[in-house]
């Protein structure tokens, strides 16, 4: 090797290869599909299962046999073996959950397990998941930002720019946008938005929080792609929300249907599922109100109804709309698996 030749890997990659090249390599490392189009791993004990959204809490209190060697101070279990004072001179350990972040800030107590520490003592906002069956859609590759500065600064701009951010609840929306650098945000261009656990006849008070809350999107000035649960259209409040949002920056914006649970695709010995069934084989919405508040969203003129009865009328025929997407089996066959479209328009007269 000559005797100026960069020595160090981190060097020559960025000598010998244009900045172009650099950015496919790291687009292969840490950009994938939306979260909802991804399997299980090979790996996961669910693989061969249809699992749907749900978040069941990890806890070594449901361990048995040899995985049981967990302890904590908080929630014990309480035993005499198991006294915390002595139970690390006994080989126990305080649990710490799986769904943990390697990149989480370390516990500032060592003898509470992660359950305890995250209800009783860590400081709030922090990332809570709500809808993880899980640990399949976890990003790999993010230490590559680790390597300099000069990598960290490459890498984020691709990881960034590259994925669909998606997300269930408009608050951890708020909170992952309030914490992470402007200079970064303003490099997320495409979001998903949809809520599987929400249920659109839940009580006034809950569809009014959500409905403040959508107005978190008017902040993302330089969005060109969101993709919309269609359940926001069922209802009054956030219908409403929804034709406040103005940006212009937007290209694309899509309203999505669920598939009904009895029709996720999967049978017995299937090599792989995927995680969220019933979102990964979402009906895409054209026409009619979508149509109509997507334009409205990316305030292309779309003038505001005439009256509040006009609204009414629409999103009642909506909501009949969504109830008859979800009841007709013959929409969510597998040969469309991921390209099945529903046109409003074509529904003219309520549905049956």
């Amino acid at each position: 090797m000559a005797k100026n030749s960069p020595s160090d890997l981190g060097t020559r990659f960025h000598s010998l290869l244009p900045h172009e090249l650099r950015a496919h390599i790291f687009s292969f490392l840490l950009v994938r599909s939306v979260k909802w189009n991804l399997q299980h791993l090979e790996s996961c004990e669910r693989r061969n299962s249809r699992t749907i959204s749900e978040y069941t809490r990890p806890t070594h209190h449901n361990l048995v046999g040899p995985d049981q060697a967990y302890i904590c101070a908080s929630c014990g279990p309480f035993t005499h073996e198991r006294n915390w004072r002595h139970a690390f001179e006994r080989g126990f350990e305080v649990y710490v959950s799986p769904w943990r972040s390697q990149w989480a800030p370390d516990q500032g107590n060592p003898f509470v397990c992660t359950n305890c520490f995250d209800d009783r003592l860590r400081s709030r906002p922090f990332p809570e998941p709500t809808n993880l069956p899980c640990l399949c859609a976890r990003h790999k590759n993010l230490e590559v930002r680790l390597v300099c500065r000069q990598w960290n600064e490459e890498a984020s701009g691709v990881f960034f720019s590259g994925n669909v951010f998606a997300f269930d609840d408009c608050v951890s929306m708020k909170h992952f946008f309030s914490i992470i650098p402007r200079h970064w945000i303003i490099l997320i261009t495409k979001v998903s938005l949809l809520f599987p656990l929400w249920d659109t006849d839940d009580d006034s008070i809950s569809v009014d929080i959500l409905a403040a809350s959508l107005s978190v999107l008017s902040s993302l000035t330089w969005l060109q792609y969101l993709e919309l649960d269609a359940k926001l259209l069922n209802n009054e409040a956030t219908t409403l929300a929804l034709l406040d949002i103005h940006l212009p920056s937007l290209e694309r914006v899509c309203f999505v249907v669920q598939s009904p649970i009895k029709v996720v695709p999967w049978r017995e010995g299937l090599s792989l599922t995927y995680i969220w069934g019933e979102l990964a084989n979402r009906c895409l919405l054209v026409g009619g109100l979508p149509e109509r508040v997507a334009r409205s969203i990316k305030a292309q003129g779309v003038e505001a109804p005439s009256c509040q009865k006009t609204n009414k009328e629409e999103i009642r025929h909506q909501r009949q709309l969504y109830e008859f997407a979800q009841k007709n089996d013959q929409l969510w066959k597998l040969k469309s698996y991921g390209r099945t479209i529903l046109d409003c328009e074509a529904q003219r007269t309520d549905p049956p």
